[in-house]
């Protein structure tokens, strides 16, 4: 199958927008406050960049797999470690999104089953998914953007009634650009992650169209994770909103809408979740084709339970120690590593653009 560039913008807002609208809004409320629409700006602007790099590196070698040609820009041994690395990252973060669903979950809706269960029946649906293949991920975000879409446009324009415009004048009054700066670093890890649709070639190719799709993507979810963050803050102010661990839930349940909308909470954690199956089935697509090509494996799916079941082991020990967990999820080191490694586009870019350079620079000496 070849990924075309409107089912590649579809699939990325879907794959984007998971993490940021669950995770993020508390953590950018507590630290920025009203100034968050800065980092906001800063991260997305940082993400971009990130995102025009991966195309760039697609567009080399649009034939063989990035996990293969890699090498050929950086050498074998540097691109063997830089695949390590992302394999790491692949099952460090899908234990932290299955300790992140035991948590909420468990304090929502199941608080009589035992943690272990949650995560093993998690992990379980997520294993599957990554084991259907690119194409099926590909067409559970088809199905799920435009609802998704829908449900986020419709609440998030509902809860405009009960917003406080009043404080939108201290959105532009209350300035601290270091922090502001800092807290760009916490949203580029959130938002950055565009390396990993280096792992779609060749089912995509990175043409123009693609480009222009995928950064119409980054917008989207800029805007939407904005918008959820200033209606968070409108609703609830900077000290409630910042202890407020899932915002969008709790304006629904605040909310004095009756019917279908006003308890809409079941369908919109649906989506949500349908949503993580996809990033996280990803990720764990990703994590295949990096051991398949460090160990040659002959089957990725040989080594997909071995990966599931390491990132469930983790979860496991991170749900001995919560606070440690929470502390951790939203530390400095995991956010810099998090940066550190959806920048590789950019180093593999700056590489590649250099040898090229310089072999034109050869060429034209021993001319």
């Amino acid at each position: 199958m070849r990924s075309t560039s409107w089912q590649t913008f579809r699939f990325a807002t879907i794959y984007m927008i998971s993490q940021p609208v669950a995770f993020l809004i508390s953590p950018l409320i507590t630290t920025s406050g009203y100034q968050g629409w800065i980092s906001l700006l800063i991260g997305g602007l940082i993400s971009v960049i990130f995102l025009c790099c991966t195309v760039y590196i697609g567009r080399l070698n649009p034939g063989v797999p990035w996990v293969q040609f890699g090498e050929q820009i950086v050498g074998k041994w540097p691109h063997r470690i830089v695949l390590f690395v992302v394999l790491y990252w692949c099952v460090y973060y899908v234990s932290l999104d299955l300790e992140s669903f035991t948590l909420f979950y468990g304090s929502t809706y199941m608080r009589e089953t035992p943690q272990w269960v949650l995560q093993l029946l998690i992990g379980l649906v997520i294993m599957i998914t990554a084991r259907w293949g690119f194409v099926s991920i590909v067409y559970m975000a088809d199905g799920l953007f435009l609802i998704t879409m829908i449900g986020v446009a419709v609440i998030l324009g509902l809860f405009t009634a009960n917003a406080d415009f009043q404080m939108l004048p201290a959105l532009w009054t209350h300035h601290k650009m270091g922090l502001a700066v800092h807290d760009a670093f916490t949203v580029v890890s959130w938002f950055g992650e565009w390396f990993v649709f280096l792992f779609m070639v060749p089912h995509l190719k990175f043409g123009p169209k693609t480009l222009r799709n995928l950064l119409a993507a980054c917008v989207l979810v800029t805007l939407a994770v904005f918008l959820q963050w200033l209606l968070t803050l409108l609703n609830f102010g900077p000290y409630f909103g910042s202890r407020i661990q899932y915002p969008l839930l709790e304006l629904i349940r605040s909310s004095t809408l009756k019917g279908f909308l006003g308890n809409a909470d079941p369908l919109l954690i649906g989506l949500w979740t349908t949503s993580m199956f996809v990033h996280d089935g990803f990720i764990l697509y990703v994590g295949t084709k990096c051991a398949a090509q460090l160990f040659k494996f002959q089957t990725r799916k040989a080594i997909l339970p071995l990966l599931g079941g390491t990132s469930a082991i983790l979860a496991l020990q991170y749900s001995r120690d919560t606070a440690r967990f929470l502390v951790e999820m939203n530390s400095m080191a995991i956010v810099g590593f998090w940066v550190l490694v959806d920048a590789l586009p950019v180093y593999y870019a700056i590489i590649a653009y250099a040898r090229s350079k310089l072999g034109k620079k050869y060429v034209e000496a021993g001319e």
